[in-house]
């Protein structure tokens, strides 16, 4: 018993940084997860706004509302437009802005055929 040269202080040295180790690691990865689930869903919500805010614009270029910009205030976020002119005379160009309540900023320009009634393109 008296013949055991120090085994013991080492091996609980050993033990601990393992241990510590185990944690540093899980922490990291909750931490990478909880971040992820954060930008994906941003992403996400900032996705729906533009997309809400293209069938409003579309909307307003089929009715032929006067004015040439609008917004929307919804629960998640606000979204605005702006519709131009084109050098096509049937097409137009709308600006996309949204803005999800944490703040992240999303841009989009679509261009629309009025008489074929389709998106042509889409840009963010």
């Amino acid at each position: 018993m008296y013949h055991t040269k120090g085994f013991i202080y080492p091996a609980v040295l050993f033990v601990s940084a393992l241990v510590l180790l185990v944690v540093n690691f899980t922490a990291a990865q909750y931490v990478s997860r909880c971040l992820f689930e954060k930008e994906t869903k941003e992403f996400y919500t900032g996705e729906n706004l533009l997309q809400n805010g293209a069938l409003l614009s579309i909307r307003h270029v089929l009715e032929q509302r006067k004015g040439q910009q609008g917004s929307q205030q919804f629960t998640y976020g606000q979204v605005s437009y702006r519709i131009h002119d084109t050098t096509i005379k049937e097409q137009k160009e709308i600006s996309l802005r949204a803005l999800t309540e944490s703040g992240t900023e999303r841009t989009a320009q679509v261009v629309f055929n009025q008489k074929q009634k389709k998106l042509l393109n889409w840009t963010e």
